[in-house]
């Protein structure tokens, strides 16, 4: 039984590997259903789900070099932007029917406007997100969301009742629940799983349909609420900040060099299903823009005393040792803020560092040093 669950997990942590990812979309093609990728994860997914489509959020290759990608776009730009470009254009992504984004920043929306003017999936569309919450803020957002419902209507020739957005809706919190439930067994000072293994999750439920995910998920939980993680050491801990990290192998690294990573500020992690949307509001098309709109913000938006204030209370709250700033090459939005995140940390008397990473697995021995340097110092404090 223990061998048996173990395997299932083991698969389920390996869902978003590069070999791995695009299986269940494929799998929904055969059915005769279409699959919409993701490049943001701002979008409002359920209303995908509610036209009986697959929403996929896209990862970009893996591999070192993107040589098709870099004859519409410059080296020095987003590595997310550049791997995902380079997927595309090699035909690693034939499969989706179309894409969704939000003009997250001026990166995401160049990549777009390459996807559009290729011409690649029969839909495609791109949302304008607002830089802050607050009233006048959720109206033009709300807006937003509503052009993208009517935009799917029309693509798919089906009608979004309530009932089929609020039907897909109960399937996404129950998501957003069991990945809380996952996340509160990471407070153990011997935690079930390390925090690989934990963005190896919450990567799976991007690329699954969430039922199915769902369905493994819940039968999982029992079994890990007594597994042991396969960690080095539990202490230090340390929670990660980053933007599109979807490779393993950078939390593996931070793990492998003596420490547990407990919690993360990732958009692939917890700011990914954080808040869930508020059934009661009745109108699920405002249900679906304000949970997006105030669930946990990246650096674009401008509320960053708001975001940092988040990190102290995860410090607490998940008793963190210190703070893994990872940010991705030439990806500004983070860069912008490092200063003020680093300095409110440094006030708030939270040991924090930054390093630099490539979207792939890269300079392993450089990040080896300096994360090993940093975790050296804090055990040096306890």
């Amino acid at each position: 039984m223990t061998e048996r669950m173990e395997q299932t997990f083991k698969e389920l942590t390996e869902a978003n590997n590069e070999e791995n990812r695009a299986k269940w979309a494929k799998e929904w093609r055969k059915q005769g259903r279409e699959v919409i990728g993701l490049l943001c994860t701002y979008v409002p997914e359920e209303l995908i789900f509610a036209a009986g489509m697959l929403p996929w959020r896209i990862s970009g290759t893996w591999r070192e070099s993107t040589p098709h990608a870099l004859v519409y776009r410059i080296s020095t730009s987003c590595r997310f932007c550049n791997h995902a470009l380079e997927a595309l254009l090699a035909g690693d992504l034939d499969f989706l029917n179309g894409v969704v984004s939000t003009n997250l920043d001026d990166d995401i929306k160049c990549l777009w406007d390459v996807w559009d003017y290729l011409g690649k999936g029969e839909f495609r569309h791109i949302i304008h997100l607002p830089h802050k919450s607050g009233g006048l803020a959720l109206r033009l957002w709300t807006r937003s969301v509503s052009q993208l419902k009517r935009a799917i209507e029309q693509y798919s020739g089906q009608k979004l009742t309530d009932e089929k957005i609020f039907e897909a809706i109960t399937v996404y919190n129950r998501t957003r629940a069991l990945l809380g439930q996952l996340y509160q067994l990471r407070k153990r000072k011997v935690p079930p799983l390390s925090g690989a293994e934990m963005l190896g999750v919450t990567t799976a439920s991007m690329v699954m349909p969430k039922d199915e995910f769902n369905r493994r998920l819940e039968e999982l939980l029992p079994y890990l609420d007594d597994r042991k993680a396969p960690l080095k050491a539990v202490r230090p801990r340390l929670l990660v900040s980053s933007d599109m990290l979807d490779n393993l192998a950078y939390i593996k690294l931070a793990e492998d060099s003596g420490s547990f990573v407990a919690m993360d500020d990732l958009d692939t992690g917890s700011r990914y299903f954080l808040n869930c949307v508020d059934l009661s509001l009745g109108d699920p098309i405002l249900a679906l823009a304000s949970r997006y709109l105030n669930k946990p913000e990246s650096p674009r938006m401008l509320n960053w005393d708001k975001q940092v204030d988040r990190v102290i209370d995860w410090v607490r709250e998940f008793e963190i040792d210190g703070v893994l700033d990872m940010p991705l090459m030439c990806s500004f939005p983070r860069e912008y803020m490092r200063l003020y995140y680093s300095t409110r940390l440094k006030a708030a008397g939270v040991p924090n560092i930054s390093v630099k990473r490539e979207y792939h697995f890269a300079n392993s021995e450089q990040l080896r040093t300096r994360i090993g340097a940093f975790i050296e110092m804090l055990e040096t404090r306890r």
